[in-house]
């Protein structure tokens, strides 16, 4: 079927269905996988997760903020200031995968 759709480039309403079977597919999958390895997410968990960031977002931001105070910056101190920086963009990006998949209605909130 998919090459019969490409082969044919006048055929646009076939294309469009074929992507919006793909797009059901991803989503069924998605809903499917996810909710088979986190189980149920709730309202706090999401929270908690934001919580979580907020928390090491201030942290990193107070590292930067030391530094300043600090006559002579130190590799060590560099090292932690990434450390901590690391430590906030996972959970970041984590976070933005977390509200992603929700948006794209991979799995509902809880109560």
């Amino acid at each position: 079927m998919a090459s019969e759709v490409f082969d044919e480039p006048h055929n646009d309403l076939d294309i469009r269905r074929l992507f919006q079977e793909i797009e059901h597919n991803i989503k069924v999958l998605n809903r499917e996988k996810i909710s088979e390895i986190t189980g149920n997410v709730s309202k706090e968990d999401f929270n908690d997760v934001a919580r979580t960031a907020a928390r090491l977002r201030a942290r990193y931001l107070e590292k930067v903020i030391q530094l300043e105070s600090t006559e002579d910056i130190s590799s060590s101190d560099i090292s932690t200031l990434r450390e901590t920086r690391l430590m906030y963009e996972e959970v970041h990006k984590g976070f933005a995968a977390l509200q992603h998949a929700l948006h794209r209605g991979y799995f509902s909130l809880a109560e």
